[in-house]
Parts: C-alpha cells; sequence; structure tokens
C-alpha cells in the first residue's frame, strides 16, 4: 500500500509513518523540518521512503509540493492530512495574520494537497482520505480562536469532500483526538498519562483500512476518559 502523510517529522505524523512502513509499499513523508524528516526515513524498514520538505504556510511551496507528488505516485492508497499547528489567543486580541497562518497549516494545505490528488483517486476508485482534526469542532474554545476557526474550516471541507467521493469507492475519515499524548507536551506539566495516546488513533486507522469496501467511517471521536482534556 503507497502512503502519504503530511506532518510525519515527529509526533503523531510520526507514528504514522511507522504503521504505513508495515504495508511495504512506497511512503512519501512530508514536513517543515528536513532534518527531523531524514531521520524518521532512516528508522522506516521494509518500504520505500521518498522524503518532502515544504513550508505550509507558503503557496507557491505546497503548489510545488503537489506537483512532486503528482509525479512520484499514480496509485495512492492512503493519505493521511495530519500537518497542523497550534497557538493560542482570545479573539479580542487574535489578528487576521494569524488566523491566515492557522488556515494555512491547519486547512489550506490539506486541502490543496488533497485537490490536487483528487484526479488519481477518483481514476483508481480506491483508496482512504484521513484528515486529523480537533476536539475544538466538537467544543469550541474562545482561547484558541485562529485554531479552532482553521479546524472547523478542514471539518467543513471534509463533510463536503465525503460527499463529492461517495460515488467513487473512496473513504473518507475526520478523526477527530482531544489531547493527544506526543512530543509538543515535552517541557509541559500535564497528566499525559490520561491523555489520548498514538497508538488509540493507529487503531482507529487500522480499523478505517481494516473495513469493509462498503463501509465508511465518516467521523471517529477520540477523547480521554477524563472529559477535561
Amino acid at each position: 500500500m503507497n502512503f502519504i502523510i503530511t506532518g510525519a517529522s515527529k509526533g503523531l505524523g510520526k507514528e504514522f509513518a511507522k504503521f504505513a512502513s508495515k504495508f511495504g509499499g512506497t511512503i512519501g513523508i512530508i514536513a517543515s523540518n528536513q532534518e527531523r524528516l531524514k531521520h524518521v526515513a532512516e528508522d522506516l524498514k521494509n518500504c520505500s521512503v521518498i522524503t518532502y520538505t515544504c513550508d505550509f504556510t507558503a503557496s507557491e511551496a505546497v503548489q510545488s509540493l503537489i506537483h512532486e507528488l503528482q509525479a512520484d505516485f499514480k496509485q495512492i492508497d492512503v493519505l493521511i492530512n495530519n500537518v497542523g499547528a497550534f497557538e493560542m489567543g482570545g479573539l479580542e486580541e487574535t489578528n487576521i495574520e494569524q488566523v491566515n497562518r492557522m488556515l494555512a497549516i491547519n486547512f489550506k494545505a490539506a486541502f490543496s494537497i488533497t485537490q490536487g490528488l483528487l484526479k488519481v483517486f477518483k481514476s483508481q476508485k480506491s483508496g482512504a482520505i484521513i484528515n486529523i482534526g480537533s476536539i475544538v469542532t466538537e467544543q469550541p474554545r474562545k482561547d484558541i480562536s485562529a485554531y479552532t476557526i482553521s479546524k472547523f474550516a478542514l471539518h467543513g471541507y471534509t463533510k463536503v469532500l465525503t460527499d463529492e467521493l461517495k460515488d467513487f469507492g473512496i473513504k473518507v475519515t475526520e478523526i477527530i483526538p482531544g489531547s493527544i499524548n506526543t512530543s509538543s507536551w515535552d517541557g509541559i506539566e500535564a497528566p499525559k498519562e490520561e491523555f489520548v495516546q498514538t497508538k488509540d488513533l493507529i487503531d482507529a486507522t487500522e480499523m478505517i483500512l481494516k473495513s469493509s469496501t462498503g463501509a465508511n467511517f465518516e467521523q471517529i471521536i477520540v477523547r480521554p476518559t477524563n472529559r477535561n482534556y
């Protein structure tokens, strides 16, 4: 199976890459940090790995990435739009530059890459597209306004994408996690053992891929048992 994974240099994206390597196909891993991406690629065994470095805030860089992906992948089994960024900020103090930055990383990157690969998915009439959302679309937070707005954009796009591809045999899923125990929490005092673990989201992804042809998990919400997180 061939995978394309964004935000693959650390945290959940890195775990997605490890999971994908078990299938022995070609994996395209994408991130903004070339050095970290290189280390991830070196750890992946029994598969072919192509690395792509991209500044997701720059539309020209994203378009260049899309052209590379189109040239390198004639078949795509799984696209995982995982790249994301998080910024604090209440609504009153949030400016349009911050909103644009969050939209670029959390929504526009997924939108542009997916749109650029739709012809491949439609022509093969198979595959899965997984967008990593956020619990803020279920429980909006005023203290992370720009982030919340950007994740709502991704949420809406996923809904439309599901409708667009329903006649092509392509699964579209939004995984909506609460707080995840990743390196993003390093140095922060938090009960990470009570958070969602990366393995939980890998298990959810495996369930999606193993489901029957006629079944699509359109939305999977995974949040800590302790709903304070």
